[in-house]
């Protein structure tokens, strides 16, 4: 079994994959390049299927410490890790502004 620390590393990197994506399916040079933005879908679709298999095996790994640890108060630590990882790069990325 992988360490979860490698495995969050990794949905992060294939977070920020997903999301360029995302942009470049949301932008208007998606409706002109045709072969791209197949290829992008399928790309797409992999990482999905990817992150998907990767929230298992982070949550597997989690489950597996809880019980060798038999202490319950350290999942809502992770998730509260995770959390502010999540609000950390929501910050970080330009695109979006925080308005009142």
């Amino acid at each position: 079994m992988r360490n979860k620390q490698h495995i969050a590393k990794e949905i992060m990197q294939l977070i920020a994959i997903k999301a360029s994506y995302n942009y470049f399916l949301g932008s208007e040079s998606s409706l002109f390049e045709v072969e791209n933005t197949t290829q992008v879908k399928q790309n797409l679709t992999t990482i999905t299927q990817s992150l998907n298999a990767l929230y298992a095996e982070y949550n597997e790994a989690v489950d597996c410490q809880l019980t060798v640890n038999g202490s319950s108060q350290q999942l809502p630590i992770v998730n509260q890790q995770l959390n502010m990882s999540a609000i950390m790069h929501f910050n970080a990325d330009r695109r979006f502004t925080i308005t009142e």
